[in-house]
């Protein structure tokens, strides 16, 4: 017979870390895969088959087929394209503890996901719990070892802030429900992420519309508009300044 426990033991409540999805897709990878980054969020790519590249601090890493790289904010790295692959992307915000993670590619199993990949490739509208529990189940694998000894606290509004760009709130809203100065907002900004917030916000516009030029049909002068560009004139000049091509080059090359 089970012996029932009459008074466990009172468990203290566990505080999720503070994770915010800014932009996830799926999509066939051409040749146009080809660029350099160093970006104040994370990145996180699995393919289901090989020919993806990255090169970091003078290495080549080729992931297999299913692998999970995972890349920190800060890290410089570079994309290269061996041959055609279909390609998972989600870019993030992650607070504390994995702000303490050192600047440097992660490769991880497949196997750290459980079924959830599997789920996610073969559901064309895969749900938000399925995405974030992927990412979750990323993080929680981090090895210790990738974990910096140095004892660097990240400023958590600055934190809020960088999901509070992500959906279009102005400076002064975001000052507001952070409790903070604009002047010392953006002085903070800087020194958490190496950029202004203004710079910050334009590299997510052009990282989205980066994404939709490569994986959608979408007429350029819409993604322009939907990435918040006031013409097409504009948003090409923002575009070439940021990846060294206009968007027609840039989609041209991809689906070539």
């Amino acid at each position: 017979m089970a012996e029932i426990v009459k008074n466990p033991p009172q468990l203290q409540p566990v505080a999720l870390p503070e994770a915010e999805i800014l932009l996830f897709g799926r999509g066939r990878v051409n040749f146009a895969w080809n660029f350099t980054r160093k970006a104040p969020f994370w990145f996180l790519y699995c393919n289901p088959e090989p020919g993806a590249c990255l090169e970091f601090s003078g290495s080549r890493i080729c992931p297999g087929a299913g692998e999970i790289i995972l890349i920190p904010p800060g890290t410089p790295f570079r994309s290269s394209c061996l041959q055609p692959f279909e390609h998972l992307y989600i870019h993030f915000t992650a607070g504390r503890p994995y702000s303490q993670v050192k600047p440097e590619v992660i490769i991880m199993d497949s196997s750290v996901a459980g079924t959830l990949l599997d789920r996610i490739f073969q559901d064309d509208a895969p749900p938000a719990t399925a995405v974030y529990g992927l990412l979750f189940s990323v993080l929680a694998a981090i090895p210790e070892s990738c974990f910096t000894a140095e004892d660097r606290e990240f400023d958590d509004r600055i934190q809020r802030a960088m999901g509070m760009i992500n959906r279009g709130a102005s400076n002064m809203k975001m000052c507001t429900a952070v409790g903070m100065s604009i002047s010392n907002f953006q002085r903070r900004f800087k020194q958490e992420t190496g950029i202004s917030p203004r710079r910050y916000a334009m590299q997510l516009r052009l990282e989205k519309a980066r994404c939709a030029l490569a994986y959608s049909d979408d007429e350029i002068s819409a993604i322009a508009e939907n990435c918040g560009f006031a013409d097409r004139y504009a948003f090409s000049k923002a575009f070439k300044k940021y990846t060294g091509v206009s968007p027609a080059k840039y989609r041209m090359q991809n689906k070539s």
